[in-house]
């Protein structure tokens, strides 16, 4: 039976589709005649995401034209995501499975401005990575960019010519790369994240909250018999721990899978309405080479002279009587006390949530030993004393708060703790004004994340407490928290000149940015590296000692942006986050040159940092009243000439009023109307907004703005960006050919490997035929059981579907596998997945969804050999 099935899947599957065998199936016994099966067990159809098509030359498909890779270029619509491959050479993965030489990809895409371009690059099954090559040439055979960085990402300005673009993409190196390349709206590419949620967490530890009914000292009895240590962070929030019975010897990798699936009996309990890992938070730092020069004009002159510093030193004094918060590593302290740089500054208010002792700094394994929450507090409250630096307010109160240990990590439930005591959670005390928090990692919308954290940090918020975070260093546009959570300014990092660092994380979440420096570039013309100078420690001569020390990353741009607030808040005590937001979205805060209604960037925000400009108008007086909404961009697409509508709700910031005056659409293709006019603080009024197919052209998105004219302490204006599409790309969607699978639904550590991977059952390959794929298994190919159902690309022909840059389904929603039951007498029909290149993020509209660490894809059934019609099937393993 299992070699009837396997030469069915693998060989016959691979041209002809489904096809029933006669004699594959088993029979009756001593007469009797048995119920039979339904000749289909199950079937379904795969639709592909909108936009979705793939490179004609990926592995898989050179496996089956005999790896002949294509010399024309690809023509593609303006709107899309591709996954595509390259390689300079051929050879075999360890799973014995070929790749195959193709070292260039080329595209045609018509385009015009307000349009970006956008790759990034995978490792494949050889699990080496090389640089890929990303070059765009303009209508005119201009060059506009050709680089290495990954991901590389290119905006048309609004002088760009409307034509044809072509997009090549290079293998450089020795190794095969799989790649998404994306074009489309500015505000819609790099939206996506394509890997898999892999957050790091501490093993067989879990945050768990109980459900009222379940409250009291004690938690559940069921859950009591499998802990061995407990913690509440707050009334009915528990860190929890496996019982060492439990525990086993394992792997990392192996221990982490382990800690899920405990997580996932503990979300069965009753008494249990979350429970989630206990996720580790980290320093956004980047190492930069050896300690710098000891003079603070050398090497403090270009980060304080970018956000003019010195002038706002004129108007404040140093944010005397202001308490900033580091959540971070803690400070440096020998025998003689804290480092020399802080000590006048430092607060007698300080908190250790990792040891419970004075939060001494001890150094961290990033690079050379790097005192990170050292030199986050020297560039906001270094002293001035005659030696070494200075901070931005030099005169304000240092809470040092320890969150991070000596790796430069630490855990969601440490910071809930230290979150707690800094807000006044249990004591109605708040420690401090400010809080920087140079860490993240967090995945976004987790509810211990986006109900705990943020509930708290909206506690702060309402006792006029300002949060500042660092955006992370990954340069991708995917969120992370605390930085993305709201009520939290989102910093990302700049260098000498102003641009966007290359390290830099970005998109819709980013309020403004900072210095933060860049190692490779020397932006401000002085000779040298990029890099934020401040207090630190290191060894010389043999000695631990107080040393300056010079390094980059959007932890170093987020102090600077705390210890602004600081000067505003030492002029300004009763300015709140509402108002902070006032003055950035009125211009009142950053380097640009609008003076209200500002427009933002997914790249600075609002604009870089300007210290003068916003201690200036916290000492003018009140902050600006205005409206915010949410979202801040709308999109709408219908794709079948369909109705198509979006909510967007219209709110103030503060205790004030607005009185809504007009709202105007600029395109005829949408309209907009108000369900009030009046809005007040917890009174939000709500903007519908509808989609008008019949004005748009088929395929191609437009964009146009909704300007909202409302009155507060002025008249204003409020502006939306709308986006508008009528899709049309159903017949052409295309995203590589599929493998169908059956899994067995228990992942078993795979030996060579020392990966957890999910044993296939059942097989069958299909192509896109008008825009779906659509698959049916026999019975005769499944054996009664419980499966979980998947399906995807294997662009890199490595023998393993849905890792990053390949298309994915799982059944019935990817990130949220559900078992299906095949039994004797049930035909399953009509199942339904989506697949695409996206992978879904840990978030509140999906809880279950857990990360998946070290996770390698699916691996296919072995292949049987060839087929005699020349085409040729994938090498035996």
């Amino acid at each position: 039976m299992q070699g009837c099935r396997t030469v069915l899947a693998q060989g016959l599957m691979v041209l002809l589709g489904l096809m029933v065998l006669a004699g594959c199936g088993g029979g009756g016994s001593d007469g009797e005649e048995e119920p039979s099966r339904p000749a289909v067990a199950i079937a379904g159809v795969i639709e592909i995401e909108a936009g979705t098509r793939v490179d004609q030359d990926n592995a898989d498909a050179l496996m089956l034209s005999g790896a002949v890779a294509a010399t024309e270029p690809q023509s593609l619509p303006p709107e899309f995501v591709l996954a595509g491959y390259v390689s300079n050479g051929s050879g075999l993965y360890d799973s014995g499975f070929q790749y195959f030489q193709d070292p260039t990809d080329q595209y045609l895409i018509p385009s015009s401005a307000g349009f970006t371009f956008r790759l990034q690059a995978f490792g494949t099954g050889l699990n080496q990575t090389s640089p890929v090559e990303f070059l765009v040439i303009d209508p005119n055979d201009q060059e506009l960019i050709r680089t290495t960085v990954n991901p590389a990402t290119l905006s048309l300005p609004d002088t760009a010519e409307e034509g044809v673009y072509q997009v090549q993409i290079r293998a450089l190196g020795s190794v095969p790369m799989l790649y998404v390349l994306s074009a489309g709206r500015t505000e819609l590419v790099g939206a996506q994240s394509y890997q898999w949620p892999d957050p790091d967490f501490v093993a067989d530890e879990a945050i768990v909250r109980l459900r009222p009914a379940a409250g009291g000292p004690r938690i559940a009895s069921a859950m009591a018999a499998a802990m061995t240590r407990e913690r509440e962070l707050q009334p009915g929030l528990w860190q929890v721990r496996r019982s060492v019975a439990a525990q086993r010897s394992l792997s990392a990798t192996a221990a982490r899978a382990e800690t899920l699936a405990w997580i996932q009996t503990l979300r069965a309990d009753p008494a249990v309405e979350w429970a989630s890992p206990n996720y580790r938070i980290r320093a956004f730092t980047t190492p930069a080479g050896e300690p710098i020069y000891t003079d603070a004009a050398l090497g403090q002159q270009w980060h304080y002279s970018l956000i003019q510093a010195p002038v706002a030193w004129q108007l404040a004094n140093g944010g005397q009587g202001v308490r900033v918060a580091i959540f971070d590593t803690g400070l440096f302290r020998s025998q003689s006390g804290w480092h020399s740089d802080l000590a006048a500054n430092v607060d007698t208010l300080l908190y250790d949530a990792v040891d419970a002792g004075l939060p001494v700094d001890p150094g961290s394994g990033l690079g050379d030993s790097v005192y990170h929450g050292t030199h986050v507090a020297g560039t906001v409250a270094g002293v001035v004393n005659g030696q070494g630096g200075a901070g931005v307010a030099y005169n304000a109160s240092l809470v040092p708060v320890r969150v991070l240990g000596g790796d430069g990590t630490g855990t969601l439930s440490d910071l809930i703790e230290a979150m707690r005591w800094v807000t006044g959670a249990d004591d109605d005390v708040t420690k401090a004004e400010i809080v920087n928090l140079s860490l993240g990692g967090l995945p976004c919308n987790e509810p211990s994340v986006a109900g705990t954290l943020q509930s708290l940090i909206d506690l702060g918020v309402s006792r006029g407490m300002l949060f500042v975070a660092a955006a992370g260093n990954a340069a991708t546009s995917a969120p992370s928290c605390p930085a993305a959570l709201a009520n939290v300014l989102s910093v990302s990092a700049v260098d000498g000149a102003g641009n966007l660092a290359s390290y830099s994380n970005f998109g819709p979440t980013i309020d403004l940015a900072a210095p933060g420096g860049d190692a490779t570039r020397d932006g401000d013309g002085n000779g040298r590296s990029d890099l934020v100078s401040s207090t630190s420690a290191g060894v010389i001569d043999g000695a631990l000692v107080e040393v300056y020390r010079g390094l980059q990353g959007t932890s170093m741009a987020a102090p600077h942006v705390s210890a602004v607030l600081a000067l505003m808040k030492e002029v300004s005590p009763a300015l709140t986050h509402a108002g902070v937001l006032g003055y950035l979205t009125d211009g009142q805060l950053t380097d640009v040159s609008c003076s209200a209604d500002c427009p933002r960037t997914d790249t600075l925000g609002y604009g870089v940092l300007n210290a003068a400009k916003a201690v200036a108008a916290a000492v003018s007086g009140g902050a600006p009243e205005i409206l915010s909404a949410s979202p801040s961009v709308v999109n709408l697409a219908t794709e079948a000439g369909g109705a198509a509508s979006a909510n967007v709700e219209l709110a103030v910031l503060g205790d004030y009023g607005a009185t809504i005056e007009s709202v105007t659409a600029s395109a005829s293709w949408f309209t907009a109307t108000v369900t009030g006019t009046g809005v007040s603080a917890g009174s939000p009024q709500t903007l519908v907004i509808d989609l008008q197919p019949s004005e748009l052209e088929a395929g191609v998105s437009v964009r146009g703005e909704l300007t909202v004219t409302y009155q507060t302490d002025s008249r204003r204006t409020l502006t939306l960006p709308v986006i508008g599409q009528l899709i049309s790309d159903q017949q052409a969607r295309d995203a590589g050919r599929h493998f169908v699978l059956l899994v067995k639904p228990e992942p078993v550590l795979n030996p060579d490997s020392n990966q957890l991977v999910y044993e296939p059952v059942a097989q069958q390959a299909v192509a896109a035929d008008q825009g779906r794929y659509q698959f049916s298994f026999s019975s005769a190919q499944v054996p009664p059981g419980r499966y979980l159902l998947v399906a995807g690309s294997d662009l890199d022909n490595d023998g393993f579907i849905c890792h990053a840059g390949e298309a994915c389904a799982e059944y019935p929603v990817s990130g949220l596998l559900q078992e299906i039951v095949v039994d004797e007498q049930t035909s399953l029909q009509g199942l339904r997945l989506t697949t695409s290149y996206s992978r879904p993020t840990v978030s509140a509209s999906s809880p279950d969804l857990l990360p998946r660490p070290g996770f390698a894809g699916y691996p296919l059934l072995p292949p049987v050999g060839r087929i005699d019609d020349g085409i040729r099937t994938r090498k035996v393993r």
